[in-house]
């Protein structure tokens, strides 16, 4: 692929990133990601298939709130404490979406699969650096991200008066009981 191909592909991908941030995946389309581009719907049709450039886009959003890594107590505690931070809302959303869409998604089964497994596996890293306290870190950490994902549900949900705090808190208790 020549530069003036891959900038239009980068751009197209980044739309699409900025697009999803802002409406979500299941409000998402092909004339938003175009729009926001400044392209047409061929170009992007050029370079991709909708639902392998929604997965990209997805995956390249959680590819950054990964983030850098850090030492493994600091690391817990902040996964802890952002967990359901009101700038994690966004990612909630689009996480739920994507575990919906991955039912009938190939390509969004995929990128879910694949960063989740990213995800558990640094998750899991983090716990086994402390294994006199967390003897299956694993199991652990599929646990933890479990209730996370609950929990989060129940805040996007608003059925019920749990607020992002007490969601911590029930977190943070979990880990408590997980670590002895």
């Amino acid at each position: 692929m020549d530069k003036r191909a891959s900038d239009g592909a980068a751009l197209i991908r980044q739309a699409a990133a900025d697009v999803l941030r802002e409406v979500g995946l299941h409000a998402a389309t092909t004339r938003a990601v175009t729009d926001r581009a400044g392209v047409g719907r061929g170009l992007l049709n050029h370079y991709f298939r909708w639902p392998e450039l929604r997965a990209l886009a997805w995956e390249a959003i959680f590819a950054e709130v990964e983030g850098p890594e850090a030492a493994p107590d600091e690391a817990l505690e902040a996964w802890l404490a952002t967990a359901f931070a009101p700038e994690a809302r966004t990612y909630w959303r689009l996480w739920l979406e994507a575990t919906d869409l991955a039912a009938s998604d190939p390509a969004m089964a995929a990128a879910l699969t694949r960063v989740q497994g990213r995800m558990l596996a640094r998750l899991t890293a983090d716990l086994a650096a402390v294994p006199e306290r967390c003897p299956d870190p694993k199991a652990t950490a599929l646990r933890l991200t479990a209730l996370q994902d609950g929990l989060a549900g129940l805040l996007l949900a608003g059925t019920t008066d749990l607020t992002p705090e007490m969601a911590e808190a029930h977190l943070r208790r979990a880990f408590a009981l997980e670590l002895g």
